[in-house]
């Protein structure tokens, strides 16, 4: 069932950072129900209209046109199922250490890859058309060729936590690196990493995304910024305020929008960065505690964003000894612009 919820946006920190003129009119604008599963990073094919998100067991399938839900039972990811440009083909990363490469339209396996430890986000370069698949544990980046479906090696980036990477499409990739509060640059060719930039002030860097077209890094922090950094020179171009529980950083293209859902306050930060001179916090929308990550549909603008009801008993037990969610409301937050017209 549809449930069409309109929400008003509330502001953010405006003393810290005032909206200059800014048009942002998103809110959730319907919820899809979804089977209870584990949740982390989320992606868009646009070749096939589909949002992916890996669940533990299986990965949710969502089709965009209809916003039907079904699952891919092969599709075993605990963190993300990548999108191969120009294939049907997914690349998934599991905890264990091992890396799948299935074939979606057929839901079959094609190969399991060995990682390191703990395989964790991954993205695409097309330069030198690989796959970089960051080890959270270990530091590394394993190389896979995702078409031949083999190891082409490694590249050792640091002793630290490792968060999100992104591809500049020009044959770099970056990455946080969590521990450190930076950022490191890799030249995947090179097989090395090119620098670092230090983010300053920022700490427990999750989410990373991209903005092509003026060259900016965005990174969310766990201390409750976001920090966006010119890609050639590293420097700081702005520092706003977003919610506290970040993880993912969505950017729209189209609409030169940057999203920062934040679990911990339940909110979602809209941030733009359509002037590079004014970027600025658009919008606050309100979502709900727990929802961190989501992918977003270029086309339309729309979000999608995973999210589950709070377990009020969780807060009593140790950190990694059941779910903090409760059986039965695991969903996806539609969020569109203009209150979804």
């Amino acid at each position: 069932m549809k449930v069409r919820v309109m929400m008003p946006a509330i502001a953010v920190c405006l003393a810290l950072a005032p909206i200059h003129a800014l048009a942002a009119d998103y809110a959730i604008v319907e919820r899809i129900k979804v089977p209870d599963g584990g949740f982390d990073y989320a992606t868009f094919d646009p070749a096939t209209q589909r949002v992916y998100m890996p669940r533990g067991a299986f990965t949710t399938v969502i089709d965009v046109r209809s916003n039907v839900a079904t699952k891919l039972d092969n599709a075993a990811s605990d963190h993300i199922a990548l999108p191969i440009p120009g294939t049907s083909l997914l690349l998934l990363t599991r905890r264990q250490g091992t890396i799948r490469i299935l074939d979606a339209a057929k839901d079959s396996i094609v190969a399991d890859l060995p990682g390191e430890k703990n395989p964790n986000s991954a993205t695409y370069d097309p330069v030198t058309k690989s796959v970089l698949v960051m080890n959270k544990g270990s530091g590394t980046a394993t190389i896979v060729d995702p078409f031949g479906a083999k190891v082409l090696g490694a590249i050792a980036i640091s002793k630290d936590t490792l968060e999100f990477p992104v591809a500049d499409g020009a044959g770099h990739v970056f990455d946080n690196i969590e521990t450190t509060g930076e950022i490191a640059d890799l030249d995947v060719k090179a097989r090395k990493v090119a620098r670092t930039i230090k983010l300053a002030g920022c700490e427990e860097p999750s989410g990373l995304a991209y903005d092509h077209a003026r060259k900016l890094l965005i990174a969310a922090c766990g201390n409750g910024l976001a920090k966006v950094v010119d890609r050639v020179t590293g420097k700081e171009v702005a520092s706003l305020p977003i919610g506290l529980g970040p993880d993912a950083v969505i950017y729209d293209p189209m609409r030169k929008m940057a999203f920062v859902p934040c679990g911990k306050d339940g909110v979602l930060t809209v941030i733009s960065l359509s002037d590079r001179a004014k970027i600025a916090v658009a919008q606050t929308v309100r979502t709900q505690k727990g929802t961190r990550t989501g992918t977003i549909d270029p086309a339309t603008g729309r979000l999608y964003l995973m999210g589950a009801q709070i377990d009020p008993a969780a807060a009593g037990r140790p950190r990694g000894s059941g779910s903090p969610y409760l059986p039965g409301t695991f969903e996806v937050l539609v969020v569109a612009p203009g209150g979804g017209a």
